[in-house]
């Protein structure tokens, strides 16, 4: 008898083949057949009713390292259809732990009043903890070049020497013995921005010999992208790694060199290099008003910060250093450095006056009658640093283009947040974390039609499995791991915003749960039923090789 039948649905295997009307059947956690199953008999039937009956989406680009053991149970995350999250990205990993920086590993991750106590030092014992606390959903762990390179050098900006390089491989040995996927890289954030070309294909060398991935949040996303995109790749092929370029849709000041960027891709791939790209849908970016200041200023704390802002003559400096791009660019810190501060608009709570929030911060510099760089910098001051605003600093058009590119791969960039700030119109303000897969299929499939919804699919599902090595997940077929998503393609809506705490119109939340995933299976157990979660933890934290 199979433990789950899921009958009348229109099948989408994962591969971009056309949908067909086919049954599944689920036994021990593994689809063990597909077709016609009328005469089978089932401890569960699901009527899928003419809905698409699809893999569980992977998310290939996360940051649920912490998060996960915040709320095991991962609602936001599985009520979107996801069943897998790659997490370490971005160069930040909650391990290697050393002593004398474990303050400020601990401060990598933000603990929304769910502190978790960093229980770990190696890499292996933290998946060892995210093991025993169980998991929503699957976990393929990525370890991060930022946090290794944080656990020798701290934020030390110099190249490691000799003695120093050999303790960073060995953290990425161990890292990788332990069953991380790879090794990501975030060459914009601090202290990974101040690894080198060389250092970090010398790391990237260990990965590659482990036949794992190394994926870049790269050195600059806008103007300088065309060289970002050029060292990422050449890291790849100088260490024989598998190279995956994250989110890598060009933001504000870079946004005409698209096609260049495209380009780049698919020279890369003539030449037969294991190059993949992948890139989410949301044009904004809930972000601290301070994060948008020039990478040293990140080590100093919010008074620090403010007393610097204080003086006439930093503050000129700031802006020159941010205008001048005199660093690794930050996406965001395009609508600065061109002055598009129409397109920054600020988030309640975090210290912003009430009457100020969802105003932005051009609105504002009218207002008080003074420059837009004045008024950003005086909020950073009346928000004692703590000031959060959204920065919408993608073209909607590009982000359209990089998801339609038959290498890209989507994803969210967001994580499982703790059931506190659920369905809250409170801060933190990401609705990446709560609608953007359904939302994908809402804007690319039924409402512009970029991409049949095969090839959505295919781009959430076997297309980012396959980059990451998971052969039995991502795909429908006998023998792979029961991870399956059953929506109504026509109901499927994305309502969780960033644009207002709570808009009543719409009834939408910057962590509203999204409408139309009606059943979501992870190895088998039921986490969604009707679109209601079951709380169920039945993912598995995946090792590399095992």
């Amino acid at each position: 008898m199979l433990d789950v039948l899921i009958r009348g649905g229109r099948l989408l295997d994962g591969t971009g083949t056309p949908s067909r009307r086919d049954d599944v059947g689920i036994e021990d956690g593994r689809v063990v057949r597909i077709g016609a199953l009328d005469g089978a008999e089932a401890r569960m039937v699901i009527e899928a009713a003419d809905r698409y009956v699809a893999p569980g989406f992977v998310d290939i680009h996360t940051h649920s390292d912490i998060g996960l053991l915040q709320d095991a149970t991962a609602e936001n995350i599985v009520r979107q259809g996801v069943t897998t999250h790659v997490t370490g990205n971005c160069g930040v990993s909650p391990a290697p732990v050393a002593e004398r920086t474990r303050a400020l590993a601990e401060r990598q991750f933000p603990d929304y009043d769910h502190p978790v106590a960093y229980a770990w030092s190696t890499f292996a014992e933290y998946l060892d903890v995210l093991d025993r606390s169980g998991v929503g959903v699957n976990v393929v762990p990525l370890l991060g070049h930022g946090t290794v390179r944080l656990a020798v050098l701290g934020y030390e900006r110099r190249p490691p020497r000799a003695e120093e390089l050999d303790r960073m491989r060995a953290h990425v040995e161990e890292g990788m013995d332990a069953g991380a996927f790879g090794m990501s890289t975030g060459l914009v954030y601090p202290p990974g921005c101040f690894g080198e070309t060389d250092e970090v294909v010398a790391l990237a060398e260990v990965v590659a010999r482990h036949g794992g991935l190394y994926a870049s949040h790269i050195r600059g996303e806008r103007e300088t992208v065309l060289d970002a995109v050029r060292e990422c790749i050449a890291i790849g092929e100088r260490s024989g790694a598998r190279t995956q370029i994250s989110h890598n849709a060009p933001k504000w000041g870079g946004t005409h060199l698209l096609p260049e960027v495209i380009a780049l891709w698919e020279d890369a791939r003539a030449r037969e290099l294991d190059v993949g790209v992948d890139n989410d849908a949301h044009t904004d970016l809930g972000w601290g008003l301070r994060d948008g200041l020039p990478q040293w200023t990140h080590e100093l704390a919010n008074a620090e910060l403010v007393a610097v802002l204080g003086s006439d003559d930093r503050r000129r400096e700031l802006i020159a250093e941010t205008v001048e791009d005199v660093r690794p660019a930050y996406g965001p810190v395009g609508l600065l450095k061109h002055g598009v501060w129409e397109r920054i608009w600020l988030l309640p709570g975090n210290g912003v006056e009430p009457a100020l929030a969802g105003r932005t911060v051009a609105w504002i510099a009218a207002e008080r009658g003074v420059d837009g760089w004045t008024a950003y910098l005086d909020l950073i001051v009346e928000t004692g640093g703590t000031g959060q605003a959204d920065f919408d600093y993608i073209d909607p058009d590009v982000v359209g283009a990089v998801a339609s590119h038959p290498l890209v791969a989507l994803c969210s960039d967001g994580h499982v947040l703790p059931k506190g700030v659920q369905e809250t119109d409170a801060p933190p303000y990401m609705p990446c974390s709560y609608g953007e897969y359904p939302g994908m299929l809402e804007r690319f499939v039924a409402r512009e039609g970029l991409l049949p919804v095969e090839e959505a699919v295919r781009k959430m599902t076997s297309l980012p499995a396959s980059r990451m090595g998971i052969a039995d997940r991502g795909v429908l077929a006998p023998g792979a791991a029961a991870d399956v998503v059953v929506f109504d393609l026509p109901r499927v809506r994305d309502r969780a915003t960033n644009l207002f705490p709570h808009d009543p119109i719409t009834d939408n939340y910057p962590h509203r749960p999204p409408e139309g995933i009606d059943w979501v299976l992870v190895n088998g157990e039921v986490t969604v039923a009707e679109g209601e979660p079951t709380s169920a933890v039945a993912g598995l934290v995946l090792r590399h090789g095992r």
